[in-house]
């Protein structure tokens, strides 16, 4: 059957049905104004993502400021299910997974920007129009007012047409008010993932841009406005993962990334990056539904794929993987924030990959020189990670995802008579303040880094090295001596914190001195692995500050991560433990250099005191 016949015969069927419930059409033209209203910012989009359902390869857009909007794909004609499904609520022909759009509201969007709509199609036109629907329907019998029709509803002025060849649906918009745009910009990620438009020619206001895509296997380029964004895609179970291979392509995602279902949301990752998958989305299409299982599913998916390109230092893209991690934003803050998000889901899965993932090189609290990497990780390191410009950078990293610490004298005194004269002395000063912070003499191998310098370099850096590795004399505590004894005798409240505690039982070290984003390490007095972060109040009721380099090492760190805090000075000093993990501990993030201060902490606490 032609198509004109069986949008006639669907005009007929809708007509009929007006004439046994009237009203439902007014509570239809409610709804289509609400739904409108949501996509009014993603028309652009949902026509986008019908021609890409129909199989389109291009799709032209002609914008005139005075006149209709014309939308052209060349994509299939429509069938007489296609043209029904157009037409009720909620209804579509196509299955998800295999489309994009499968809710059959998208087409409905276009309520939100015009007032007269017409299709053109496999030799058959028909228009959307409220005023001649309403004439129409007048002939059932009613005489609706022009606000209790649906626009997208009643195919009327249905006619045959020359079929254009080439020409799949026309969509021909008469805008509401001309001087309001009728569609927005589109965005280049639109064209990223998906399977078959290749371009996008818009006219507007005398000028025309082209948006194109051009795939060649894994990469793809992006092209508009005389630019290109170069990117790599990554597939796996459910999601698709595109690494921006340029200073476009970055600029793309930002520093914070791109959440896509196939078409762009509103979220981000946080990571450069862009994530597409069938993920669930709220009704505007906007947002996805965090916790919903197949946005989820996507969400780790994604993280393995980037995961899989950190950990492997044999893979095409280890490089500019790690490249890309050294410029998002912290993921130490952003981690440590309450709440659900597509941005805290992702880095929360990408960290438990890296975590249990075996990592074939360890972070270093120094630059390395890239002669120097292939020495101490002879299985593979990101140079972008040792980079003196990143250090910082690296440490955040390590923090957030739990990536392993270089141990400095036990790793690179067994090479580091080949290490180039700059890492060595950057090793050896290290490896002097390390000591410094123990208190104790070096280990052979640990002797061996600084012989190295010392044979070497000026006098004076031997000679500061040689003295700090002075064993410290040894710590005395009694028993049973008070706590604010033991801070009287220290000038740090880590040390104070350490002695005491250790004359108790524990087995604590000092390595505040390697920023690690917690003050003492060891166990307790019942062998469970141990963090403590020390800090310093006056009263109970103080308010103390946490890093995002703390709140990074308390989510990322194995083991139970603790805070010391040590209350008032002298003789008047009392030492309390918390677990910070505790999530009735009130807290608030506050836009200082952005920290953490807890407050109402003594309520949850324990003295210490015996």
């Amino acid at each position: 059957m032609e198509l004109v016949d069986a949008v006639l015969g669907l005009q007929d069927d809708l007509v009929a049905e007006y004439r046994q419930a009237a009203g439902m059409f007014g509570e239809l033209a409610r709804i289509e104004a609400l739904l409108a209203e949501t996509y009014r910012d993603r028309v652009q989009y949902e026509l986008l993502q019908n021609s890409e359902d129909a199989g389109s390869r291009s799709v032209e857009i002609e914008v005139s400021s005075s006149g209709p909007v014309v939308w052209r794909n060349d994509g299939r004609p429509m069938t007489g299910d296609d043209a029904s499904a157009l037409c009720r609520s909620a209804s579509s022909t196509k299955t998800r997974g295999d489309t994009i759009g499968y809710r059959g509201i998208g087409f409905k969007s276009l309520a939100a920007v015009a007032s007269r709509i017409t299709v053109a199609t496999a030799g058959c036109a028909f228009t959307f129009d409220r005023q001649a629907a309403a004439e129409l329907l007048s002939t059932a019998g009613h005489h609706p007012g022009i606000h209790d029709v649906p626009l997208v509803r009643l195919p009327t002025a249905v006619t045959s047409t020359p079929n254009p060849s080439g020409t799949g649906v026309t969509f021909t918009i008469d805008p509401l008010n001309p001087q309001t745009p009728v569609l927005g910009p589109i965005d280049p990620i639109a064209l990223l993932f998906l399977r078959t438009i290749e371009t996008v020619t818009v006219h507007a206001d005398g000028r025309t841009h082209q948006y194109r895509a051009v795939r060649n296997g894994q990469q793809l380029e992006l092209h508009w406005d005389d630019r290109v964004a170069h990117f790599v895609v990554l597939t796996g179970r459910s999601a698709t993962v595109a690494l921006p291979l340029n200073a476009q392509a970055v600029s793309l995602c930002t520093a914070r990334g791109r959440l896509a279902c196939f078409l762009p949301l509103n979220d981000r990752i946080g990571a450069p990056l862009v994530v597409s998958g069938d993920l669930l989305t709220d009704p505007s299409r906007t947002h996805a539904t965090v916790a919903d299982p197949s946005t989820t599913a996507v969400l780790q998916d994604a993280a393995a794929i980037l995961a899989n390109e950190l950990r492997n230092p044999a893979s095409a893209w280890f490089e500019r993987a790690w490249e890309l991690m050294t410029i998002m934003e912290d993921p130490r803050s952003l981690l440590a924030t309450g709440g659900i998000s597509a941005e805290q889901s992702f880095l929360t899965a990408l960290r438990e990959e890296l975590r249990h993932a075996a990592i074939p090189f360890a972070v270093a609290p120094f630059a390395v020189p890239d002669q120097d990497l292939t020495i101490i990780f002879p299985a593979g390191a990101p140079r972008a990670l040792y980079d003196h410009t990143n250090i910082g950078t690296a440490r955040a990293l390590r923090v957030a995802f739990g990536l392993p610490n270089l141990d400095v004298g036990p790793t690179l005194g067994q090479v580091v008579t080949s290490l180039s004269p700059a890492t060595q002395t950057a090793a050896a000063q290290y490896v002097t303040e390390h000591l410094r912070a123990l208190g104790r003499s070096a280990t052979p191998i640990e002797q061996k880094v600084l012989d190295t310098v010392q044979n070497s370099a000026p006098a004076e850096l031997g000679h500061r090295a040689a003295e700090r590795a002075e064993p410290a004399p040894p710590r005395q505590v009694a028993p049973r001596e008070g706590f604010a004894d033991v801070i009287q005798r220290w000038r740090t409240a880590e040390i104070a914190v350490m002695d005491w505690l250790n004359a108790r039982g524990w087995d604590l070290k000092d390595v505040s001195k390697q920023n690690l984003g917690y003050d003492l390490v060891g166990v307790d007095n019942t062998g469970i692995a141990v963090m403590l972060e020390v800090k310093k109040v006056d009263r109970p009721d103080a308010r103390f500050s946490m890093t995002n380099n703390e709140m990074g090492a308390i989510e990322a760190e194995p083991g139970q991560y603790l805070l010391a805090i040590v209350i008032g000075d002298g003789r008047y000093a009392r030492l309390m433990l918390l677990d910070p993990k505790d999530r009735a501990l009130p807290r608030e993030r506050v836009c200082r250099a952005w920290e953490w201060q807890f407050t109402a902490w003594a309520e949850y606490g324990q003295f210490v005191d015996g």
